[in-house]
């Protein structure tokens, strides 16, 4: 996300947020007032489920997450911790949000495909509990990419 909105290049390094390891940086069911893009290190996204944690991603530099509650105001859906020692979060403010997704249409791109991919991405889980096999939460289906015109692989 970073390399396509110049903004997020520059002008958001002055919101930068450092979190140690093993750094819980929002709880799930926890309201949400900001989202975050990760600048350096990683964040491990979590749900429990009964009797065990289920992780549902693993996010590193360029990746974003939180955006969910900036987008319906419900609680957090997922637990965030930083899994590496000084991990740097750019934190966006439902304002800043609000004002990005008006005036920078490859900001409000990337969030849709984003939260498409993610859709998907949980309803194989769900899938695949159901089915009593269990896919891999970070892996999703490939598909197009539309703001880059090409398959994507995460």
């Amino acid at each position: 996300m970073l390399d396509t909105i110049p903004a997020l290049r520059t002008e958001f390094k002055k919101f930068l947020r450092t979190c140690g390891d093993s750094e819980t940086i929002f709880e799930e069911g926890s309201v949400g007032a900001e989202m975050f893009i990760v600048y350096s290190g990683r964040v491990r996204l979590t749900t429990n489920a009964p009797g065990h944690e289920i992780v549902l991603a693993e996010v590193g530099p360029g990746d974003f997450f939180g955006e969910i509650s900036l987008v319906d105001s419900s609680p957090r859906t997922a637990k965030a911790t930083a899994i590496a020692e000084g991990t740097q979060l750019v934190a966006i403010d439902q304002a800043k949000f609000l004002y990005l997704v008006g005036q920078q249409p490859a900001f409000a791109l990337t969030i849709m495909y984003e939260l498409c991919r993610r859709i998907r991405q949980r309803w194989a889980l769900y899938d695949g509990l159901l089915k009593g096999t269990s896919p891999e939460a970070g892996a999703a289906p490939a598909g197009p990419d539309p703001r880059e015109g090409k398959d994507v692989h995460r």
